[in-house]
């Protein structure tokens, strides 16, 4: 192990986006900053981001998208400053309803140009550099990899979570907060897929269909998609967090999928009635074409214990009620998450009870400071937490500038 004789100003313990974007703004600053980073290459949870395009912020930017074990009312919508610094990068934006990529559509484009930005400033990169400890004397840190010890004025983890392990994740984060006496909430894996036993996927695997998704009221729509051993798409991600924090409790429920979520329980009844009057004589398949997947259509007529190719004149009002019921109300019992590592974010982290939030530094021990996933604050798919890494990053910037 070598020890490096720099005092830094900042050393940041994690080059993710969120480390990226504090060392870019604090270098700007005039301050001397560095970072230890566990990978070769800085930035590399970015690549999975958006499904490799990486959604980096939404046009609907509230508190109501993020979740916490503490109030989240302290965010608010800054995406157009998200995208000034993204364009500032030499990035160019693309916008799909409000999501917002890369015109390139390639998550690299975004890791590449905060690289090369960070480089241009001179910023100190120690790459391959676990960190094993940070410790503080006086009014200064070390922080001890497991090449070096970096000496710092203050320190700042943005280490991430526990997901994607293959991409680096880390536990010194937490670590770090308890070593300083903060509290950490518990973690569960989010934006992740369910999983299932349930014999309806033998059918179903394969199939996207657009729907709702209900998990013990917790409510969201969007494209479902089906396999052999779960159930996985953006309202499942969106939701799975509930599913994890109830698989450590061991109290895993049923999802409830509504497949015609467009129209109303009534409504669907008439316009059953209304096909079924029309064409009395089409098979039961036939008249339920265009409501949903025909695949979705099969399974649904299977539970409401009517053959396929029963014509619709023989159904009675019970049988109608059953369609309607299966179509709104499909139960699939879940037993978990797919897990930490296949999972895009953490839930749960460092308890904000114990974290300044103007400045997202550590109660107790000034000049200890934590940035994004690390934190208790996790939000939906649709560039939502990398949002998060951002805003919390020009939080910690805009309080250590004012200080110096």
């Amino acid at each position: 192990m070598t020890e490096n004789n720099k005092l830094y100003d900042v050393c940041i313990i994690g080059a993710g986006y969120s480390g990226l974007v504090l060392a870019i703004k604090l270098a700007r600053a005039g301050l001397l900053v560095c970072l230890a980073e566990l990978n070769r290459i800085v930035g590399r949870r970015i690549l999975s981001t958006g499904n490799g395009r990486c959604n980096f912020t939404n046009r609907r930017m509230d508190a109501k998208y993020y979740y916490s074990n503490s109030k989240v009312d302290f965010i608010d919508d800054n995406f157009q400053e998200i995208l000034d610094f993204i364009k500032d990068l030499g990035v160019v934006e693309r916008e799909l309803d409000g999501y917002y990529y890369p015109i390139t559509n390639q998550a690299k484009t975004v890791r590449e140009a905060l690289e090369n930005e960070v480089n241009a400033l001179g910023v100190d990169i120690f790459l391959d550099n676990r960190v094993t400890d940070l410790s503080k004397v006086g009014e200064s840190f070390t922080v001890t990899t497991t090449r070096q010890e970096i000496h710092c004025k203050k320190a700042v983890v943005a280490s991430g979570g526990l997901s994607a392990a293959t991409l680096g994740s880390s536990k010194i984060g937490y670590k770090i907060a308890q070593k300083f006496d903060l509290k950490l909430t518990r973690l569960a894996p989010s934006l992740v897929g369910a999983t299932s036993k349930d014999i309806c996927l033998k059918d179903l695997a394969g199939v996207r269909a657009l729907g709702t998704v209900d998990y013990k009221g917790n409510v969201c729509e969007g494209e479902i998609q089906f396999n052999k051993d779960g159930v996985s798409g953006y309202p499942v991600m969106c939701i799975s967090r509930f599913i994890g924090f109830d698989e450590l409790n061991k109290s895993v429920g049923n999802i409830v999928v509504d497949f015609c979520s467009y129209i109303s329980e009534d409504d669907l009844k008439a316009e059953l009635n209304n096909r079924f009057t029309k064409h009395p004589k089409a098979t039961i398949h036939q008249s339920l074409v265009g409501l949903c997947n025909e695949k979705i259509i099969e399974v649904v007529v299977s539970y409401a214990r009517i053959y396929g190719d029963t014509i619709v004149d023989k159904l009675d009002d019970e049988d109608i009620e059953n369609i309607v019921y299966y179509l709104k109300h499909f139960s699939i019992a879940l037993s978990g998450t797919k897990g930490f590592d296949a999972s895009q974010v953490t839930a749960g982290g460092v308890d904000l009870s114990d974290i300044n939030m103007d400045s997202l530094e550590a109660r107790n021990c000034p000049g200890l400071y934590f940035t994004g996933e690390v934190l208790d604050v996790d939000g939906i798919c649709g560039g939502y937490n990398l949002s998060w890494a951002y805003t919390s990053a020009d939080r910690v910037y805009k309080h250590i500038t004012k200080e110096v």
